[in-house]
Order: C-alpha cells, then structure tokens, then sequence
C-alpha cells in the first residue's frame, strides 16, 4: 500500500497514516466504489479534540495484488475554505462553464477594451438610449462594475461571471464576495457593488410597511 499524505494548513506536522488509524477516533465515515476505485470519506478526532477530514482514494491491482491508497488531510480550521473554493468548481463543472464559448474566447484572444464597441452598443449609452429592459443580463452587471482587466474588457468579464450561475441572474445570490473578487479585474470594491444591488434589488422585492 502506498499512502500520500498532502498536508491543507502548511505549517502541521501531519501525522503518518499508521498513526491515524490507531490514535484517532473515526466520527463518521462514508464510502462509494467505482470499478477498480474506492472512494473513502473519514472524520476523524484530533488529540486537541477538533476534528480533520480525510479523502482517501484507493485503487486495486490485481496484478500485483496490491492496492495503492492516496489521502488528503483537511483540518476543521481549513475546512470553511475547501468547502467554499470545492463549491465553486462544483458550480462551473455543474454548469458547463469550464470553457468559454469560441465566441467569448476569440474575443479574450483580441480584447480592445470597451473604446472597440461601437458607442451606440455600450452598455451605458444602450441604456440611456432604449432603457434598461434593453440590456442584457452582462451588460446591465457591466454597468455596475464600470471597468475589466488588464486581459478582459468588463463586458468579457461579466459574461464570464454570468456563465458562472449558468445565465441565471438569481444564481448570483449563490456567491458571495470573496467569490467575486476571484475573478479577475474584480476587487473588493467592485464585488462590493455587486452585493449591494443584488441586496436592494432584494430589498425592492419586499412589500412596504404601513
């Protein structure tokens, strides 16, 4: 049996896997098979009584009869994180939007900035023009966070950041802030504003006190 230990807090002395088994108490434990994989989920009692997470994989050779067994080691005070960065990929793997559509690429590979739109297509001027109705569901977040990257003019950005939910602008209550700020060319500020429109915009849902 090989084990691999990776070890999620950095600066732990992560214990050996022998030691795991004989000097921590298991909490709960989940397990599911696939073919030659085996899929194992462990909570696990630390001696300061919090708790870890192990994911551990296992699959079989029948030749040699063996079993090689890869683990990684989560600890409860890294565990809000995983969850959150796991959830996010979870969300673009759910949704399809690991790859941008060629449309959308091509126009990363020669990204101009808002000046290449024609001025009656800018978000802004769109809207002054016809109303808001008119507007796409990224141009209407464009006009909210005014300005991209250095690599995606801020209408690539947001239709990165909508196909993010799917397209589904009442999928953008799912993420939060930090997550925002995870795209590039979004800052606090920005995700900032982003999180107080969805609020008012909640809010203006809410029937009025008399």
């Amino acid at each position: 049996m090989i084990a691999l230990v990776f070890n999620f807090a950095g600066n732990k002395q992560v214990p050996t896997m022998e030691t795991i088994k004989t000097n921590y108490p298991t909490l709960a434990s989940e397990t599911f098979s696939r073919g030659r994989m085996r899929y194992y989920i462990d909570v696990k009692r630390a001696l300061n009584d919090t708790y870890f997470i192990l994911f551990t994989v296992s699959e079989y050779f029948p030749n040699p009869n063996t079993h090689c067994r890869q683990t990684i080691l989560i600890w409860q005070e890294d565990l809000a994180m995983f969850v959150e960065a796991f959830s996010m990929i979870l969300g673009q793997v759910a949704y399809g939007q690991l790859d941008l559509p060629e449309a959308e690429m091509n126009a990363v590979k020669n990204h101009k900035g808002m000046k290449a739109i024609a001025e009656y297509d800018r978000p802004r001027e769109k809207l002054h023009a016809l109303g808001a109705g008119a507007l796409s569901d990224a141009e209407l977040l464009a006009i909210l966070l005014g300005t991209g990257s250095s690599e995606l003019s801020v209408l690539d950005l947001c239709h990165k950041i909508m196909g993010s939910v799917g397209h589904e602008p009442s999928r953008l209550w799912l993420r939060s802030a930090e997550d925002y700020c995870r795209f590039p060319g979004v800052g606090v500020a920005k995700a900032a504003t982003l999180m107080a429109a969805l609020e008012l915009g909640r809010r203006a849902h809410v029937p009025a006190k008399h």
